[in-house]
């Protein structure tokens, strides 16, 4: 072969470059080759350190140097001028596993546009795969298909606990607990991190303090955590505090708190002695910590009646169709006509060999309440748009004396929540109420705020209560104990009113509280949402940014974040991430996804 001059140049440059004298060697021609090299940019590393200038440079799914200045060859190189980098925001408290679980959903598109790499599902007491599966199965398929964020399981106690005792308000016989305990154990030997309980929902309020301590037993020597949505967030707050302490106490396991908080105006302040609970204990040497979402409302569906049920049903306590009524009509059919009615309703389809295995075993009764459930809610003839119950209604307030009765219900109602001065209209047909409080609408129409209610909840108005305080809300904030938990889901985007925490809650955080209220710095906020979550959940890979940690990774523009999302307009994906790195792997690019599904299920 003819060698050009051009060519026997290039030769002798690289016989220099790898010869034993040359400075440059091969092997740190190798090291200084890298996949994503992000430069002249700010870091959060992750730690209450204000940020400061580095380069970072990615080596598949590893961060492998962090240094003041970078020169070297990459796939990709990021001019982070004006940016900042910190680790990627891990999501303590989520339910994006129902929707996560259909490949439609399978980014999680609205968390990976607030810098989420990192869910934890599984939450308040139902397991993070269907009632009909194993561990096993969750952390196949989408270890198999893919998902946007990495993904850590929890086994739910509701979840368990139905399908050993159905949902019977009762104590389990020492059988039930052992096979109870038995589903908790092969969970955790299949990939769960934890255990989780939902102490206000049925089945898991059944439980007395006993029966979870014994089930929180099992994890322990998995290293497991225990979630908790706590017995009570309202009057019970305290003592419902001091049962997560008692479980602690009793099995030594980490406790975790969701979304920790008090609501009712009447209880604003208590989060004081309920985290002066929490640190007397951690002071014990107790492992308990915490998260919250930066609200001032809560519930997955936030909007509130305006009229309290005692005030719309009265003395008379009218009739209404229930779950009871229901069930005796579906009670008619052969178990296998109700199995063919579930799978023309259910989402879980092809339907699975164990899937209808679980159907056959399904107790007759059991079997008519969850096809009853799949298909009749008895809310659907319930309320304002029920023209029955509204007509029972109207003709009470014809009454002068039931009409004030009714009105002082109304009243005391919207006191005990929020105060008329903080009950916000979400979404109404008269526009120029949106975004208004019931005080605000009323003095608007010269009425009262009773009167105002009603007329609202006729018109199929949806309203809001701020039942959290601020002071509160900045209260649990500043704590070095508590990260954040969004308590969202994925909803199908532009359809229903969800709560805006689906789609705001990280960048919220930063942007209100830190660098508006000015109430934490934005190295608290994010530390809180990146190294303190890697610590509670015990992962010693991930959550800073660090020479040898897992390349999770937001690159945020933090002067220009918006978050959009409204108790009117809840359905707005946040702006300000405009590079998010999972495993290494860029997801978000100029804040656009681009279809990679690069997450891991966590163990």
């Amino acid at each position: 072969m003819k060698v050009t001059r051009h060519s026997s140049g290039i030769l002798m440059i690289l016989c220099f470059l790898l010869c034993p004298g040359s400075n440059i060697t091969a092997e740190r021609m190798k090291i200084d080759t890298y996949d994503i090299v992000i430069q002249n940019t700010m870091v959060f590393d992750g730690s209450d350190r204000p940020a400061f200038p580095a380069d970072v440079a990615i080596k598949d799914d590893t961060i492998v140097k962090v240094e003041s200045s970078i020169d070297a060859d990459a796939a990709k190189v990021i001019d982070g001028k004006g940016l900042y980098v910190c680790p990627g925001f891990i999501d303590l408290h989520t339910h994006v596993d129902y929707g996560m679980y259909f490949s439609e959903h399978r980014s999680c598109l609205n968390y990976l546009k607030q810098g989420v790499t990192t869910v934890v599902v599984g939450q308040c007491g139902s397991s993070a795969w269907p009632i009909f599966e194993k561990a096993k199965d969750q952390i196949r398929r989408w270890t198999e298909e893919g998902v946007g964020p990495n993904a850590a399981l929890l086994v739910g106690h509701g979840t368990v606990r139905q399908i050993v005792m159905g949902k019977e308000d009762r104590e389990p016989t020492p059988e039930e607990l052992a096979r109870m305990k038995s589903l908790v154990t092969e969970a955790m030997e299949q990939g769960a991190c934890g255990l989780s309980t939902g102490l206000i929902y049925a089945p898991s309020s059944y439980a007395k303090t006993d029966e979870i301590v014994e089930l929180v037993k099992v994890i322990e020597p998995y290293g497991g955590i225990y979630h908790t949505h706590i017995r009570g967030e309202g009057d019970m707050l305290l003592v419902a505090v001091e049962e997560a302490v008692e479980v602690a106490e009793k099995t030594g396991v980490r406790v975790h708190i969701s979304h920790l908080k008090v609501i009712g105006k009447k209880n604003w302040g208590l989060v004081k002695q309920a985290c002066d609970l929490i640190e007397k204990a951690r002071k014990n040497n107790l492992k308990i910590t915490a998260d919250q979402y930066p609200y001032r409302f809560s519930r997955g569906n936030p909007y509130t009646p305006l009229i309290p049920e005692s005030a719309w049903r009265g003395k008379e306590d009218i009739q209404r169709l229930t779950s009871s009524d229901v069930e005796k009509i579906f009670d008619l059919l052969r178990d296998s006509e109700l199995i063919e009615l579930y799978k023309k309703t259910t989402p879980y389809v092809p339907i699975t060999e164990r899937h209808e295995q679980f159907l056959n075993e399904l107790p007759r009764r059991r079997l008519v309440q969850l096809v009853s459930q799949n298909l009749l809610s008895p809310s659907e003839f319930q309320g304002s748009g029920n023209t029955r119950e509204r007509m029972l209604f109207l003709k009470r307030m014809n009454d002068p004396n039931e009409a004030e009765v009714i009105r002082k219900a109304i009243n005391d109602h919207i006191d005990s929540l929020s105060g008329a001065e903080d009950f916000i209209i979400g979404t109404c047909v008269e526009k120029n109420l949106e975004g208004k409080s019931l005080k605000e609408a009323a003095a608007i129409k010269g009425k009262s705020v009773p009167d105002v209610a009603i007329e609202l909840e006729l018109m199929g108005a949806r309203c809001v209560p701020l039942k959290i305080c601020e002071s509160d809300i900045e209260h649990i904030m500043k704590k070095d104990y508590v990260g954040t938990g969004s308590d969202g889901t994925i909803p199908k985007y532009g359809m229903g009113h969800p709560h805006i925490r689906s789609y705001s809650t990280f960048l919220l955080k930063i942007k209100k509280y830190a660098l508006e209220r000015k109430a934490v710095s934005v190295s608290h906020v994010i530390r809180s949402q990146t190294s303190l979550p890697a610590q509670i959940m015990n992962w010693d890979d991930r959550g800073w940014i660090r020479t040898g940690y897992k390349a999770d990774i937001v690159i945020l523009d933090l002067d220009n974040i918006v978050t959009g999302a409204s108790i009117s307009q809840p359905h707005q994906y946040s702006k300000g991430i405009e590079y998010l790195i999972i495993n290494g792997q860029m997801v978000l690019d100029h804040g656009e996804w681009n279809d990679k599904l690069p997450g891991k299920v966590l163990k």
